[in-house]
């Protein structure tokens, strides 16, 4: 029941994405399909109409076929253009829709290593899973071509069970009896269920072997990315790995092979046994109807028609419970796909405006704040309360895993708190549009990611940017003459991605572009959470020393376990556990015995 519930949401969320994709591909395969049957048809008419002379009818029957065709055969070439460009748009609708879910989840889901990786095994499941909703999509248009062929030949197979002239005598009766027909659809169902059950053996087999399969293809794949990177290229010729990369392929090679083997044996045994029992039924309804039209049950036109019809439903029979029984193999990937993307969203979005203040007064007021992650049974943050004023600048310090970058991520709204509240200008954050507020916060990450586009849509981050502006803020960081050495100057790409002549920075570089790209930002709150955590002790002292020169009058917050910062900020929060057990100035900090003191003194020979 479950499984039928998660196919049965799989095709409507197909239809949801595809609708127009799906009902254009219909009409076209049942025109196309049709031209087939139309041709059998016609000519069935046409031999009965030769065999007694009549001409009239045959031209009337000529122009009714010519002129059907006609119609069939353009209706379906016009329709092939438009159902190309909806097949693609469906496709990569299927394949974002998981990475729009990434930006719709809230956060601390997105943030999770166990959804990341439940993502990169969708991924890989679209291309190597049967039962994934990218693979359903592609097998539907075969599915539907052999439905729609199969029904139309149970239809044009009529006559074969209507039956006509009962004129034979002795005994030939058995030939026009019903029972003959009952056997016909007894061996019609065996061949359907040999076909159901070896499809179905070959389905599980894959089942027990996906797994298996997805490691052997991510660990192909993933050499092929290195085989294929400069970077990598550096670090394989130095250390002589070409050798045990090589053999490594080989290995995955060899180990996809025999599993496709094995597939393929298991497959070969039951597609005998069907074609076989196929060609039995084939044979012995081919008797069928040239016994009933040489008896005269059938008029001889009738031939053309029943053996073509007949033919394409055996052939089609199988080809439908093959897809099927292909589409319903692998559950688990539906089961997977599923519960990722029920994944709960963001709920707190907010409706009200911020204040657009020229003056930057924004308050923010913490009360009684604490934060447990899903399926923790400790909380990262307990019972946190704080104020902060506008135009101040302020330390975040202590240890790792103390609770510090957790603290921002709830200020910024990126996470929901547990309990308590965070209040802007005494309103609780949560009731301000989610929109609005992320524009409040200019925010350097100590992962940060620079972009393979151009230098000033990485500061503006966006495609459109005020190249005055983006230039004016990388020469506050101090690129100013490294813009002049670029080939194109703020038009210059990162990375060879989209242009062999992008450039590639160092490390200190970008760091500088992503503070530019928070002070192009301009938001009243700027926020650095060790994005200079790689960097030695004094080259972090220098750059926060010159972001805080820039930064001016804005409300600052320097998140580190180091605490190159702390001398020229107005307060220190010391975090430890999950909670703030100091506050104040340096000077203030330095002289009080507490973690603080400590933390100052291990790390003081570095800042003196």
């Amino acid at each position: 029941m479950e499984t039928a519930r998660l196919f049965k949401r799989a095709i409507g969320d197909l239809w949801h994405v595809g609708k127009n994709y799906y009902s254009l591909l219909f009409i076209q395969i049942f025109c196309q399909s049709s031209l087939t049957f139309l041709s059998f048809f016609y000519m069935s008419r046409l031999v009965n109409q030769l065999n007694v002379g009549d001409s009239q009818a045959i031209t009337s029957l000529l122009i009714q076929y010519l002129s059907l065709f006609a119609v069939l055969q353009l209706t379906s070439t016009l329709l092939q253009p438009t159902i190309d460009n909806h097949s693609e748009i469906t496709q990569r609708e299927i394949l974002e829709q998981p990475y729009e879910k990434m930006l719709r989840m809230q956060y601390y889901f997105a943030d999770n290593a166990d959804t990341v990786q439940r993502l990169e095994r969708i991924k890989l499941g679209n291309l190597s899973r049967q039962s994934s909703l990218y693979l359903i999509n592609v097998r539907i248009p075969f599915l539907l071509n052999h439905i729609i062929r199969m029904f139309l030949g149970l239809v044009f197979l009529a006559p074969l069970v209507r039956g006509t002239n009962l004129t034979a005598e002795g005994t030939w009766l058995w030939v026009n009896s019903p029972w003959v027909l009952l056997i016909f659809v007894v061996g019609i169902l065996l061949s359907i269920l040999s076909q159901f059950i070896g499809s179905q053996k070959v389905a599980h087999f894959m089942e027990s072997v996906g797994e298996e399969i997805i490691k052997v293809n991510t660990l192909f794949n993933y050499e092929n990315e290195l085989l294929s990177d400069v970077e990598s290229g550096k670090e394989i010729r130095l250390y002589q790995l070409e050798d045990k990369l090589h053999e490594n392929q080989l290995v995955a090679n060899e180990a996809t092979f025999n599993l496709m083997s094995k597939l393929n044996r298991l497959g070969t045994n039951w597609h005998i046994l069907t074609v076989v029992l196929g060609q039995l039924l084939n044979y012995a309804a081919y008797a069928i109807i040239g016994l009933r039209v040489l008896l005269g049950f059938l008029p001889i036109g009738q031939i053309i028609q029943l053996s073509s019809a007949l033919n394409q439903v055996l052939a089609n029979l199988p080809m439908v419970i093959q897809q099927i029984a292909m589409i319903l193999s692998q559950p688990d990937t539906l089961v997977e796909y599923y519960a990722f993307m029920d994944l709960p969203e963001e709920q707190a979005i907010g409706s009200l405006p911020i204040e657009k203040r020229l003056d930057n007064d924004y308050q923010i007021d913490i009360k009684d704040l604490s934060f447990t992650y899903p399926g923790a049974t400790e909380a990262t943050l307990s019972n946190i309360s704080a104020s902060f004023d506008i135009g101040k600048k302020y330390a975040i310090v202590g240890e790792n895993g103390s609770g510090k970058t957790t603290f921002i991520k709830l200020l910024m709204r990126l996470y929901d708190p547990s309990s308590g509240q965070i209040n802007l200008n005494k309103i609780d954050s949560q009731k301000y549009k989610l929109t609005e507020y992320f524009q409040l916060f200019s925010v350097v990450f100590q992962d940060f990611r620079l972009l393979g586009l151009k230098l000033g849509q990485n500061v503006a981050v966006n495609q459109q940017y005020d190249a005055d502006q983006a230039h004016a803020t990388l020469t506050e960081v101090g690129l100013e003459d490294y813009i002049e050495t670029l080939p194109n100057g703020l038009e210059t790409y990162f990375g060879k991605e989209f242009d062999n002549s992008g450039v590639k920075l160092s490390g200190g570089q970008a760091q500088k572009v992503a503070m530019s790209r928070a002070l192009y930002k301009d938001a009243p709150f700027m926020i650095l959470d060790e994005p200079t955590a790689a960097l030695d002790p004094v080259a972090e002292f220098e750059i926060y020393q010159k972001f805080d020169e820039i930064v001016q009058n804005k409300t600052a917050f320097y998140i580190s376990h180091r605490l190159s910062s702390c001398r020229f900020c107005d307060e220190i929060l010391v975090f430890e556990q999950g909670r703030i057990i100091q506050r104040g100035s340096h000077q203030t900090l330095v002289n009080q015995a507490g973690k603080y003191q400590d933390l100052w003194q291990a790390q003081a020979q570095y800042y003196q």
